[in-house]
Parts: C-alpha cells; sequence; structure tokens
C-alpha cells in the first residue's frame, strides 16, 4: 500500500503548477484521474513527440505524447471532456461526486462560471477537497491580474534579488512561480484529507503563486538588509560572511562556502601567504572585505581544475562542488546511485525511452513510489464512464453525442 491508496483526484490542471502537483498526489499513490480538453493544453505541442512509431519532431499518430506531458502525467489517467459545453460540465460534476480531491489552476472565476467552483460541487460531495492555484489568490486587489511564472518572480522581489549587484535583476533558471506553488498545494491536499480524516469534512484550498513566493523571499531579513542600506542582490555571495560565493579555476567555476571561522581555519593553509594574517580570523572582518577574502581564494582556485579543488576541500571538510550545467544529472553516479531521474516509458513502448524526469524526491522505508507512463489524451475516458460513473453504452453515447467528449468519441 502507499499513503493516498483509495484516494480519487481529479485533475482539472494545465502547464506547469498544476500537473506538477498531481503529479506528487500520484507518485503517493493517489489514482488520478486527468482531464483533458480534446486538444490537451499548450504542452501538447511541446517537441519531440513519442508514440507506437518512437520518436518524432512531428505528431504522427493520436496516441504520440510530447515531452512534456509524457513527464508530468506519468501516474494519471487521461480523460478527454470540453468544459466547455454543458454536457462535459456535467460529466466532470458526476466525476467529483466520486472523488476526494479536485485540484485545477484556471484564472479566479472561470470553473464557478461553468458551474464547477468549490460552492457547487460541495453541495453533493461535502467531503470533497478542492485546491485552486492561481497568480494571485481567489480575493484581494490583484485577484484578476494576470499571472505567469516570470510576472510574479518580478512581483515577488525574488527577481530583484537575483544575480549581481552592477547587473540586471534576474529570472530564476527554474520556473519556481509555477513549480513552489505545486509543492504547496500538494502539501495543502494531504493536511485537508487529514482534517477530514478527523472531522469527515473537504475545504477549499487557496494557493496563490504569489504568496508562494514571497513565503521563499521572507525566510531572509529583508526589511533588516533594507534598514542597513545592503544591495539588493549580491550574486552568488552573501554580505553576513566570507568565503561564500563562486570561485575561478582552470576549468569553470567552483561554489565554496566556508562563512564559519573553523571553516575558515581550515582553508587558511590551502591559501597560504596573506591569508594567514590573524586579522582575517575574525567573522565580521571577513565580511566586512569579503572582495579581499575572495581575492585570496580565486588565487588558490586558479591553479586547479574544478575536480582538484573540491577533493582538496572535501578532505577538510569544508562544503564545495562544481558549477554544473543543468544536464549534469544525466550521468551523475550519485543520481543514479539514488535514482532521483528514471527514463520516461510510453504504453505503447516495450523498453523506455531516452528521456529523463525526475521522480518524487522522497525516499521511504516501506513505500514505494512507481508510476504508470503517461496516457494520450482520452485514452481512460471510457474507463472512467464505465466504471468510475457506472454509464452504458447508451447514455456513453448521448455523451458523446451531446459534445461531452469533444472531437474524438472514446469508442
Amino acid at each position: 500500500m502507499r499513503p493516498l491508496d483509495g484516494i480519487r483526484v481529479l485533475d482539472v490542471t494545465h502547464i506547469i503548477a498544476g500537473p506538477t502537483c498531481t503529479f506528487w498526489l500520484a507518485s503517493l499513490g493517489a489514482e488520478v484521474i486527468r482531464v483533458e480538453q480534446p486538444k490537451g493544453d499548450v504542452t501538447w505541442m511541446t517537441r519531440p513527440f513519442v508514440g507506437p512509431l518512437g520518436e518524432s519532431d512531428t505528431q504522427q499518430t493520436p496516441r504520440d505524447i510530447p515531452l512534456s506531458p509524457l513527464r508530468k502525467q506519468r501516474g494519471k489517467r487521461s480523460v478527454r471532456l470540453d468544459l466547455r459545453t454543458q454536457a462535459g460540465a456535467d460529466v466532470l460534476r458526476m466525476l467529483a461526486r466520486e472523488s476526494d480531491v479536485l485540484v485545477e489552476n484556471f484564472a479566479p472565476g472561470v470553473m464557478a462560471r461553468r458551474g464547477l467552483g468549490y460552492d457547487d460541487l460541495r453541495g453533493t460531495n461535502p467531503r470533497l477537497v478542492y485546491a485552486s492555484i492561481t497568480g494571485y489568490g481567489s480575493d484581494g486587489p490583484y485577484r484578476d491580474r494576470a499571472a505567469m511564472d516570470p510576472i510574479v518572480q518580478a512581483l515577488s522581489g525574488l527577481m530583484a534579488k537575483t544575480g549581481f549587484a552592477d547587473g540586471p535583476p534576474t529570472r530564476s533558471g527554474a520556473t519556481l512561480g509555477d513549480q513552489v506553488p505545486g509543492i504547496w498545494t500538494a502539501l495543502g491536499v494531504l493536511a485537508a484529507l487529514r482534517q477530514r480524516d478527523l472531522d469527515g469534512e473537504g475545504q477549499f484550498i487557496d494557493v496563490a503563486m504569489l504568496d508562494a513566493l514571497v513565503a521563499l523571499m521572507w525566510d531572509e531579513p529583508i526589511d533588516q538588509y533594507e534598514e542597513q542600506g545592503m544591495a539588493e542582490r549580491f550574486g552568488n555571495g552573501d554580505p553576513r560572511g566570507a568565503p561564500f560565493d563562486t570561485y575561478a579555476v582552470k576549468d569553470g567555476w567552483v561554489a565554496i562556502a566556508a562563512p564559519a571561522t573553523h571553516q575558515w581555519k581550515r582553508l587558511q593553509p590551502l591559501l597560504g601567504g596573506a591569508a594567514l594574517d590573524p586579522r582575517w580570523d575574525d567573522h565580521h572582518e571577513r565580511a566586512r572585505n569579503r572582495d579581499i577574502v575572495g581575492a585570496f581564494v580565486t588565487a588558490w582556485t586558479m591553479q586547479f581544475t574544478a575536480s582538484e579543488v573540491c577533493a582538496e576541500l572535501d578532505a577538510v571538510g569544508i562544503p564545495a562542488a562544481p558549477v554544473n550545467p543543468p544536464w549534469w544529472a544525466r550521468t551523475d553516479p550519485h543520481i543514479a546511485h539514488r535514482g532521483t531521474l528514471e527514463r520516461l516509458r510510453h504504453p505503447d513502448l516495450a523498453e523506455p525511452t531516452r528521456w529523463l524526469a525526475p521522480v518524487l524526491p522522497l525516499r521511504f522505508s516501506r513505500t514505494g513510489i512507481d508510476t504508470t507512463p503517461a496516457e494520450p489524451i482520452g485514452t481512460s475516458t471510457e474507463w472512467a464512464m464505465r466504471e468510475v460513473l457506472g454509464l452504458d453504452n447508451a447514455q456513453i453515447a448521448a455523451l458523446d453525442d451531446a459534445g461531452a467528449f469533444g472531437e474524438a468519441s472514446v469508442s
């Protein structure tokens, strides 16, 4: 058994934040029913496509799955519904009555206008946990503003804090504005399910991308920085201690973190020369003169390669690492040992593809986290109609005629 065995999740999400959340829930054992619009969202246009004929840059068959859904839709059943039609919305209401959780990330009010908001659905399923991810939340002055990852990174202050003091504000290379809310939403769903265990009631979970990033920012003493007139951006360093930065080496860069005095004392013999002056034994003196301390470190690191520097520092217990390219994990032995990435599978192919994706980054002592391959759009539509809703052939055909499933038939 897995933690969420027996929990059914309706995934009415798109792009990144919502699908990321429901992937974590699927990895924990939930039965996730992915509700797709007839042609899917924009991620279904992402090349390459993988299908029964292998890999291609041009979609070849209706069974092809693009790379992004191949990653994010693992562990989920795909049901095709056109929620713009009355029949499609009616089917979603029926599915919601048979579900424990619904996750959506449309703009505020979109689901309610279709009669699919929390207040619409809890009347027939008071145990439903309904999670909504939006840019700014379901209320407040910014409620109806448009939001995307870089916009929220900018508004939250994260962008202003990222980069170097003499350079422009910089967006985080990872889509933190989407992925962090997805993680928080998964945590909220787990908490609401536990609350339901105690009192039998579902509830509404309101997650804002902006809230999630502001919460990240204020883990730092931002107000103190402002009062002391510190720069908004420090690059890869930190004004509170040194050495704590990235330093050039013969073949690239290394990150070194040795701000504590006991760490500095271990580093000094390697640096030699002026770095041995007792003046630098004072933590605050090093912090005030971080550029000078950085010059000591760079003069040493530039004599060696990244692997040589890291080996020297590892031997004396100082945290250090090469600044790797983002694809380094493909061949890293530690990542392979931990099983952090897996080769993606397609249900029509006997062997896994060459493409990699992360698994749930949790390791349980007695719980597995395997997921099934992503499904082409609509693969499980008929299964859901029969097994979840108990409909017969005539009822399914009537829904099909009414446009519930979009252009393609479930048969």
